[in-house]
């Protein structure tokens, strides 16, 4: 009798190991990669300071009520112009109302003129009246010299590419209509365009080497996750699995740079906190980016997130996670749309 127990005991310990290891692949989305890229590009550390510093300090209110977004929509404008330059390529604007005004989101588009696309956005407007360096004035400069480092190999792009700036994310307007990234989603949604990934780039500049200084939305997550904040995460909802994994894949190939990963349900806390959710509204699969915001970085929402707290080194490698993404993603067998006819479906604004 004490033998069957004992049995008993053992198998049911057996089920509760590997139904654990389990939901730890499934949810951590551990990959292991033994070497790192040498084919990505240095990122100037300098120039994604200033771009921070521009819009958490020059440009800073970004919000409705005080106008700020208008302003930063041209900065971005125009630097993302210069990234263009020496190709050809000017970014362009996408107008669209919303309950409280007139926005544009700013996008710039690289690459063959596949059938199939990669986003990768960063939201430009702040909550309340605070300077947002790292919310979100980190991810539209991570975009910035992203679109810089792009531009040099657009020739060779394997896909399609539009980097986007979405003028309205904050606050109220979260998960409703009246995102940015709504509005650009839905827009290609219309055009039948084959969205085969988009990267929501959303808060990716705060860093520590402290210990504990990484917190989560429940205790246990600290038995499979760094108490340390140095590292990157990628997140996503379930349905994204095999997406985040590619994706993560990529950004393994940066040497240094660490990162994590997360695939949880849509009501798990943060999964849903940022402009990913507007693409999966219209079918297309969808991560973030990010530093884990508030859950590492104490000013985050505050008056005290300034440029002076953040880490361009890493931010730096952030771009060249998503640069590697890129490269690494493989064209489809999807016929060539006519770049023209999309061209001028759009509503199109220059700066004054």
């Amino acid at each position: 009798m004490f033998v069957e127990i004992i049995n008993k005991v053992l198998d049911w310990l057996i089920v509760f190991f590997f139904v654990s290891l389990l939901i730890w692949l499934g949810v951590t989305q551990p990959v292991f990669s033994f070497f790192s890229s040498s084919s990505v590009p240095e990122i100037d550390q300098e120039k994604l300071k200033s771009h921070v510093e521009a819009l958490s300090k020059t440009y800073a209110p970004r919000t409705p009520e005080f106008e700020g977004v208008r302003p930063a929509a041209h900065y971005i404008y125009r630097e993302l112009a210069e990234a263009g330059r020496s190709i050809g390529r000017k970014p362009y604007y996408q107008a669209f109302g919303s309950v409280t005004g007139s926005f544009r989101n700013v996008i710039y588009k690289l690459g063959p003129a596949t059938a199939e696309t990669v986003v990768i956005g960063a939201h430009y407007d702040t909550k309340n009246s605070f300077p947002g360096a790292d919310n979100n004035a980190s991810g539209v400069a991570v975009l910035i010299e992203l679109a810089r480092a792009l531009s040099i190999v657009e020739k060779d792009l394997p896909v399609r590419v539009e980097l986007v700036a979405y003028a309205l994310s904050e606050g109220s307007v979260l998960g409703t209509e009246d995102m940015g990234s709504y509005k650009h989603a839905a827009m290609l949604k219309k055009r039948n365009r084959a969205v085969k990934l988009m990267i929501s780039v959303d808060s990716v500049g705060f860093f520590s080497d402290k210990s504990d200084s990484q917190e989560y939305p429940f205790s246990f997550m600290k038995l499979v996750y760094p108490t340390t904040g140095n590292f990157i995460n990628i997140s996503s909802h379930l349905q994204d699995f095999m997406v985040l994994r590619e994706v993560k894949k990529s950004f393994k190939k940066i040497a240094s740079l660490e990162v994590r990963s997360i695939t949880a349900p849509e009501n798990f806390p943060d999964i849903t906190s940022s402009d990913q959710v507007s693409y999966w509204s219209q079918g297309f699969p969808a991560i973030m980016v990010s530093d884990t915001s508030a859950y590492r970085n104490k000013d985050y929402n505050t008056a005290y997130d300034t440029a002076d707290k953040l880490d361009y080194a890493r931010m730096a490698m952030v771009v060249q996670g998503l640069y590697q993404t890129v490269i690494d993603f493989k064209k489809g067998e999807g016929e060539k749309v006519r770049g023209e006819r999309e061209k001028n479906q759009i509503q199109i604004i220059n700066p004054k």
